[in-house]
């Protein structure tokens, strides 16, 4: 699987040192942030690890495109919509990790990978849900669509942007490193992501809303008061 993905793609000592320096600091921006005051409750401990085993399963199941851009779901936006960006930032390096542990990679790829993969995803679906918040209708439906089924469809499709323009740059502007049918099958993730993040925010909102510890249940009728 040689070439497959930041995991396997030789980078450049440069890329590789100046993507875990960056991994490194924005990893360190979220700590700042205290984010495990969210995970008090034994309960959301158990949902944050659970999580994080999942999307773990979901990087697992992958496809290699000609030996170039990975596809798979990334369960970001689902991560920012329960526990808010810090604590999703420190899930998907993770996530990540275990990634780089399940495929035996080399050191090198992992930050990029992350940064590319994991934080890139929860910042964009941090700064739609601040939008969502400010400029939508406070009822679950706005929720559900937005934060479940629009946001990680743009989160995705960003990521996947950024996937192949980093692939291209990695090869000198040759965009021959990028697969014809790309485009298409950023299409099918991000409806894919969509999906299966719009269902599952769906499910936690209307059955579980102690869960969603982003948003006030006053304000989008989630259920009842949290504990």
């Amino acid at each position: 699987m040689d070439a497959m993905g930041f995991l396997y793609t030789p980078l450049p000592l440069w890329v590789s040192v100046g993507g875990w320096a960056i991994a490194a600091l924005v990893l360190t921006l979220a700590l700042l942030q205290r984010p495990f005051r969210r995970l008090q409750d034994g309960t959301l401990q158990h949902v944050w690890l659970a999580i994080i085993v999942a999307i773990s399963v979901l990087w697992a199941t992958n496809a290699w495109l000609d030996d170039g851009p990975v596809m798979h779901l990334l369960g970001a936006t689902l991560l920012v919509t329960l526990f808010d960006w810090a604590l999703a930032l420190v899930a998907m390096a993770l996530v990540s990790g275990v990634a780089a542990l399940v495929f035996d990679a080399a050191w090198h790829g992992v930050a990029l990978t992350f940064l590319i993969y994991g934080a890139m995803p929860v910042g964009v679906s941090a700064l739609l849900q601040r939008a969502c918040t400010a400029w939508l209708p406070r009822n679950l439906f706005a929720f559900i669509c937005a934060q479940g089924f629009v946001s990680p469809a743009i989160a995705v499709t960003v990521a996947g942007v950024a996937a192949a323009a980093t692939h291209i740059a990695l090869a000198d502007g040759s965009s021959a490193v990028v697969p014809v049918g790309y485009a298409f099958s950023v299409f099918l993730l991000a409806a894919g992501e969509a999906w299966f993040t719009g269902m599952s925010t769906a499910l936690i909102a209307v059955y579980k809303p102690t869960w969603v510890t982003t948003n006030d249940v006053r304000r989008y009728r989630l259920g009842g008061p949290r504990t």
